[in-house]
């Protein structure tokens, strides 16, 4: 977009409306999507306006539908900024919607033609790219020959290293390197035993200060972005290490579970089984005792009838109280 550069302030600059555009679309927010799409609040130098909106996607992934998706973003910041809106696309993949720069509606009379900038990784040319010191220049070339290399990854490491050597020889510095190689880096897949190749021959470029770690915003902006263009393969590989994780994982969590359900029935049976156990040791000593009673007592009785013993005498033989033989004692004279 030549004709929007030449009027940008670039003394000033851009503000970076994150938390506004989540808010305008919070589908995306839910997605995760809002490192990918970008809103900018952009200083111009002249013109009608002093600043404008530029919403910026960059779309990986194949979606007839995208140009309506694109157009309710539109109508969206429109609500919430106003008339001074741009919008480019990026369309990444070889496969794009039809048509891909417009969003058409018609219907019984009312009719709309939604137009927006766009840029097509498949359609540049890859001899100007290699020409242009522009950073940006090699980001496409990343793109192009990942969409070239699909089911090649002998090709996309030969392509990985020419990138490599191409970031060193346009001059830039160390820190937008170091960005630069990372982006190459993740975005660029190879099967560990290729990467092993690659990151040797990388190695005897030239030696930098751990060339081949990604920084965090590298990652989080374009990993997902660019996760189809690695190929269902490679997919397939992935989800296949994900899914043994969150197995391992879930068998652990439950294992867990398991243990401490077993653990707690395990214990209720253990108190029940107890319990019960006490109950009938109580029953029996209860059993014991009132027998021990009753021998006791026939025993007062016979000493009481046999005998010219004193109550209190008998009282002090069966370590029972004076009032307690006397009862005894009348007990049997009503029997009689």
């Amino acid at each position: 977009m030549p004709e929007l550069a030449a009027d940008i302030d670039f003394s000033k600059p851009p503000q970076f409306l994150e938390q506004e555009l989540a808010k305008i679309m919070p589908e995306q927010t839910a997605k995760g999507r809002m490192s990918i799409d970008k809103l900018l609040k952009v200083p111009m130098k002249n013109g009608e306006y002093e600043h404008i909106f530029f919403h910026i996607e960059v779309e990986s992934q194949f979606k007839p539908n995208f140009p309506e998706k694109n157009f309710k973003y539109f109508y969206r910041i429109f609500d919430s900024k106003g008339k001074a809106i741009t919008s480019l696309v990026i369309y990444a993949s070889d496969r794009v919607p039809k048509p891909h720069d417009r969003y058409v509606y018609n219907f019984r009379g009312t009719e709309l033609i939604y137009k927006f900038n766009t840029y097509l990784v498949r359609d540049a040319d890859e001899e100007e790219l290699l020409k242009s010191d522009n950073i940006f220049a090699l980001v496409i070339l990343t793109c192009k020959y990942i969409n070239q290399t699909k089911n090649n990854f002998d090709l996309r490491r030969e392509f990985k290293l020419k990138l490599f050597k191409l970031a060193f020889e346009r001059g830039y510095s160390e820190e937008i390197i170091k960005e630069l190689l990372s982006f190459i880096l993740i975005v660029m897949y190879l099967p560990p035993n290729i990467e092993k190749e690659f990151k040797m021959e990388a190695k005897a470029i030239k030696k930098i200060d751990e060339p081949f770690s990604a920084s965090k915003f590298i990652m989080d902006y374009f990993r997902d972005e660019f996760v189809d263009l690695w190929g269902d393969e490679v997919e397939a590989k992935v989800e296949a290490k994900i899914t043994e994780k969150v197995k391992a994982e879930v068998t652990e969590k439950v294992k867990a579970e398991v243990t401490e359900k077993v653990k707690a029935e395990v214990t209720e049976k253990v108190k029940a089984e107890v319990t019960e156990k006490v109950k009938a040791e109580v029953s029996i000593l209860e059993s014991e005792v009132e027998e021990q009673k009753k021998e006791k007592i026939n025993i007062i009785r016979n000493l009481i009838s046999s005998t010219s013993m004193q109550p209190t005498e008998i009282a002090q033989i069966a370590s029972i109280s004076v009032e307690e033989v006397l009862k005894i004692k009348a007990e049997i004279k009503d029997q009689n």
